[in-house]
């Protein structure tokens, strides 16, 4: 015999969290939060007073509830809005990323109530249902009424018809709305006929800031700090106005923010920063379609002012939280920190100390970890340590080491140092190329990287890896492209959206003969503004798979595709691994490979150039001059 499940009196509590059904400022947000999910460009409250002696009830001018949406969404507890509806909707011809996703907002009205009702238009259609605690075989039930006047021709109206303790006044509703809802201007919410606005958020709670700009233009900067961290993001970030219109959306992600703060940060869920820069209105920095910007001179100016700004401010906010983490971790290391001089003590204190405002995302774990491998960064680098290396070598192994110090000469110092200038000087020259969103010499591109293989690793510095011709004739066949590569090596094949290019070397027998290539790789280069995602990434594979049936390569090859974009989708950041693992697709971000490799090379080249053997070799040539001059001058 079948039996249906039970719930407790508490089951509800436990399923959406006390705070929604208990504290009216959380759940007057989860409600606010809600229209702006459903597309409302207007929201309008009421809030019971002494005064007004009216019942509470939030109206807004969102897309509305047929009969069949209230009844699916209502009833199913575990609700998924990003599965059912998606992550955005339409306002206004415009894409709007919503804030819900598991539907429990929708019972924020039992806060204000032991039951509420819910009146919805739509198509047409007038819906009005009570919304009621259940009994043990159900947390709530939906008792349906017969629909009242509903002034809007579409939109949804969550009330009560008896009276409610708020426990809270209206200015305090309205500061609440306000630290969160006004980034965006089209957004507006009333608050008993009042339009909620800066003014209404609290002295403590926001502060105004300008930069003045060498042009004469002004940014000004609004900080809403809530103080307490929400539950998530969403309603804060960098919000960018012009002329009172919202560009892109308010985050921490769009234009490389996400480097200052951790979205999981606290600080992350407190801080909203908007940023007024009515002065891009007269240049092309605005998209067409207002959903962000262009990277011109005046906004990538705009940017790094505002990037150092709230960089700096974050930076204040988290001293103390800094300062904690710090002594923590030194008192975790204070045993092996107590072995080291004094000095290098110091110099590991304000090393830690330049990673923790660098990377302010880095958590107590992660820098714990970090902290520990710089200790022994510093022990390897004593001359204690080093006795200690040396007597554990072998004879074999210090006749290798003298012989590597003894071949090294100032020549060939200054060759080394040579080569890492022209390397770091191609990463400046790609930089500036694949930032470029208006490059119109996409076929620039492949000879760079052609000449930097080694930026993908040090696996493919051998000058044996060289352009094949070929396997770009099958890559434009197999792409019907008619549209051929440079004249000049490397050839590779022009796409709608991207270039592609192959180097491969080959596999020698035991007389020195070819009989087929070894490794391949192949590099294809998306353009700006093309995101790299499950599509960019099988069509890697086609090529390939291309090559393989042609008899071009065979099943041995070992082949790494190196897809590089401006973007890639946050769940195809992994590589691909096809036939059996002989082929790699590895999805890698523009900025990310470029700054690694030039990140590697400044320490090379600074490591070089200060070792110590070569500064003696400066200074003993620097004496062999003067030696000479002093020689010619008595003579």
């Amino acid at each position: 015999m079948e039996q249906s499940c039970l719930f407790g009196p508490n089951f509800l509590e436990k399923l959406v969290g006390k705070a929604i059904l208990h504290d009216p400022k959380i759940a007057i947000v989860e409600l606010v939060a809600n229209a702006w999910d459903a597309g409302a460009s207007e929201v309008r409250i009421t809030w019971p007073t002494k005064e007004n002696e009216q019942f509470f009830s939030i109206e807004d001018d969102g897309c509305g509830l047929t009969e069949k949406e209230f009844s699916s969404r209502w009833r199913t507890l575990a609700y998924d809005r990003i599965d059912n509806q998606g992550s955005t909707v339409i306002v206004n011809s415009r894409k709007r990323t919503v804030f819900g996703r598991n539907g429990v907002g929708r019972f924020a009205g039992f806060c204000f109530g032991g039951s509420y009702y819910v009146s919805s238009n739509k198509d047409g259609e007038h819906i009005e249902y009570e919304i009621k605690p259940g009994s043990g075989e159900s947390p709530f039930s939906l008792v349906k009424h017969p629909p009242v006047t509903y002034i809007r021709e579409r939109g949804t109206k969550i009330f009560l018809r008896e009276s409610s303790s708020t426990r809270i006044g209206e200015e305090a509703v309205r500061s609440e709305i306000g630290m969160r809802f006004l980034t965006d201007p089209s957004f507006t919410c009333f608050v008993n006929g009042t339009a909620v606005n800066f003014s209404h958020i609290p002295e403590e709670n926001i502060a105004r800031h300008s930069i003045y700009l060498d042009s004469g233009d002004v940014i000004e900067i609004v900080i809403i700090d809530t103080n307490e961290a929400d539950k998530t993001t969403k309603q804060h970030g960098i919000a960018w106005h012009v002329n009172g219109r919202l560009v892109g959306e308010a985050d921490w992600k769009s234009y490389g923010f996400d480097q200052i703060i951790d979205g999981r940060s606290s600080e992350a869920k407190r801080h909203t920063f908007i940023v007024n820069v009515d002065f891009l209105a007269n240049t092309d920095s605005v998209k067409k379609d207002w959903t962000g910007f262009n990277m011109t001179p005046e906004f990538e100016l705009a940017r790094g002012k505002v990037f150092e700004f709230v960089r700096s401010h974050i930076l204040g906010q988290t001293k103390q939280k800094r300062e904690r983490m710090f002594l923590n971790v030194k008192k975790a290391h204070e045993g092996e920190l107590g072995k080291l001089t004094p000095l290098r003590v110091e110099r590991w204190e304000e090393f830690v100390a330049e990673i923790q405002r660098e990377c302010t995302g880095l958590n107590e774990k992660d820098l714990l970890k970090l902290s520990g491998v710089l200790i022994k960064m510093e022990q390897s680098d004593t001359k204690y340590s080093l006795i200690n290396k040396l007597h554990e070598l072998n004879p074999d192994q210090i006749d290798n080491l003298h012989n590597i110090l003894s071949d090294w000469s100032l020549d060939l110092a200054k060759e080394v140092l040579d080569e890492l200038q022209m390397r770091l000087k191609l990463l400046d020259e790609l930089r500036e190329r694949v930032l470029d969103v208006n490059t119109r010499e996409v076929q620039d591109l492949q000879p760079l990287f052609y000449q930097g293989l080694w930026i993908f690793g040090p696996e493919y510095e051998t000058i044996e890896f060289t352009s094949n011709e070929g396997m770009t004739k099958v890559i434009q066949g197999l792409f019907k492209s008619d549209i051929k590569g440079t004249r000049n090596r490397p050839d590779f094949a022009i796409l709608p959206d991207s270039t592609v290019g192959s180097y491969s070397y080959h596999r020698y027998d035991d007389d020195g003969g070819e009989i087929g290539i070894d490794r391949l790789v192949v590099v294809e280069l998306k353009k700006p503004g093309i995101p790299i995602s499950t599509d960019e990434k099988g069509q890697c594979w086609r090529y390939v798979s291309e090559l393989l049936r042609k008899g071009l390569i065979s099943r041995d090859t070992k082949v790494t595709c190196f897809v590089l974009g401006s973007e890639i989708d946050p769940f195809e950041r992994d590589a691909r691994k096809e036939n059996n693992d002989r082929c790699t697709i590895q999805p890698l971000d523009y900025q990310v490979v470029i700054s690694r490799a030039k990140s590697r090379l400044l320490k090379l080249y600074d490591r070089v150039k200060g070792a110590p053997f070569l500064e003696e070799q400066r200074r003993e040539n620097e004496l062999r001059k003067q030696n000479v001059l002093e020689f010619e001058r008595k003579a």
